[in-house]
C-alpha cells in the first residue's frame, strides 16, 4: 500500500522535522509539501531531506485560497501513484489508534465503497505554556480537550488514489463515491456537527494553539489558507481552543521512536 501526505505549511521550520518524522513512523512514505510564503528555513530543511526521503517540495506565494490550489495540484499530479493520500496541516498529527501502521488501519476500509475516509480532530491546548518550551510538540503539549468539545467534530480527509477529486474546501472534497468516517457514516462537510467523533481506528491530534506566544506571534495574524487571507483571529479564539481538561496518553506511545526518528532526520540535514 502506497501512502502519501499533502500539506501546505508556512514558516514551520521549527517543527517540520518532528511532523515528518511522526508521519514516517506511522507508515507514510511520500510527502507533498507546499511551502507557502515561507521566510524561515523550512524550505531549506525540506530540500536537504528530499535527497534521502520521498519528499517533493512546491512553493506558493500570492495566490487566492492557496490551500485549495495546493490540494488540487497534488492530487492531479500524484494521486494516480498512490493508494491513499491524506490532506492535513502542519499542526495536525494523523495516526492509527488500534494498529501500529496506517496501512493496517486503512486496510479495514478495503470493502468500503467511499472514496475518502474522514478522520476527526482531537484538539490540544497550550498546556499552560506562555512561551514555546522548544521541545517536541507531542511531549510539550500532552493535554487536550474533553470529548464534548464541539470543534473536535471537524474532520480531515484521506482520499483513495486513482479516482477524481474536486477540491472545494480544505476538509471534505468532491469525490466519485463520497466520504465516510470510520463508522461508515456519510460525511458531507468539514464540521460533522451531528456525529460524535470516533477514534477507534484513526485520529488527528490537532495542536491548534500551542503556546500563547505562538498564537500571538503567528496564528493570530497568519490568515486562513483556505479562505480569507486577511483573517485576524481574536484573542477569544485562543481561549476557546486552549482546552486542557484531559490527557489520555495517546501521544506517549510515540515518544521514544519519535525522538530517534527526529534525530535521524536532523543528522541528515546536518550532513547535507
Amino acid at each position: 500500500m502506497k501512502l502519501g501526505v499533502t500539506s501546505i505549511q508556512r514558516n514551520r521550520g521549527k517543527w517540520i522535522v518532528e511532523w515528518l518524522a511522526f508521519h514516517m513512523l506511522v507508515g507514510f512514505e511520500h510527502f507533498y509539501i507546499y511551502a507557502h510564503k515561507c521566510s524561515d528555513d523550512m524550505t531549506l530543511q525540506l530540500l536537504k531531506l528530499a535527497r534521502r526521503y520521498g519528499i517533493k517540495i512546491h512553493t506558493l506565494d500570492d495566490v487566492e485560497r492557496p490551500q485549495l490550489v495546493a490540494y488540487q495540484h497534488a492530487y492531479n499530479a500524484y494521486g494516480d501513484t498512490l493508494d491513499w493520500m491524506a490532506f492535513i496541516d502542519g499542526d495536525e498529527f494523523l495516526h492509527p489508534t488500534a494498529q501500529p501502521h496506517m496501512a493496517q488501519a486503512l486496510s479495514a476500509f478495503d470493502a468500503c465503497p467511499a472514496s475518502a475516509i474522514a478522520v476527526y480532530w482531537k484538539c490540544y491546548g497550550a498546556n499552560g505554556h506562555l512561551h514555546d518550551p522548544n521541545g517536541l510538540v507531542l511531549e510539550d503539549y500532552p493535554r487536550h480537550s474533553a470529548p464534548d468539545f464541539m470543534p473536535n467534530r471537524h474532520v480531515k480527509s484521506i482520499v483513495r488514489g486513482r479516482q477524481s477529486l474536486d477540491v472545494h474546501g480544505a476538509h471534505v472534497f468532491g469525490t466519485a463515491h463520497g466520504t465516510a468516517d470510520e463508522l461508515l457514516r456519510p460525511i458531507h462537510q468539514g464540521w460533522a456537527r451531528d456525529h460524535e467523533p470516533s477514534y477507534a481506528q484513526l485520529r488527528i491530534n490537532h495542536y491548534a494553539v500551542q503556546s500563547h506566544e505562538f498564537f500571538k506571534a503567528t496564528k493570530q495574524t497568519i490568515g486562513a489558507a483556505d479562505g480569507n487571507a486577511q483573517l485576524i483571529r481574536p484573542d477569544s479564539w485562543f481561549f476557546d481552543y486552549d482546552r486542557n481538561e484531559c490527557d489520555d496518553g495517546q501521544s506517549y506511545r510515540f515518544l521514544i521512536p519519535l525522538k530517534l526518528k527526529v534525530q535521524e532526520l536532523r543528522n541528515v540535514i546536518a550532513s547535507a
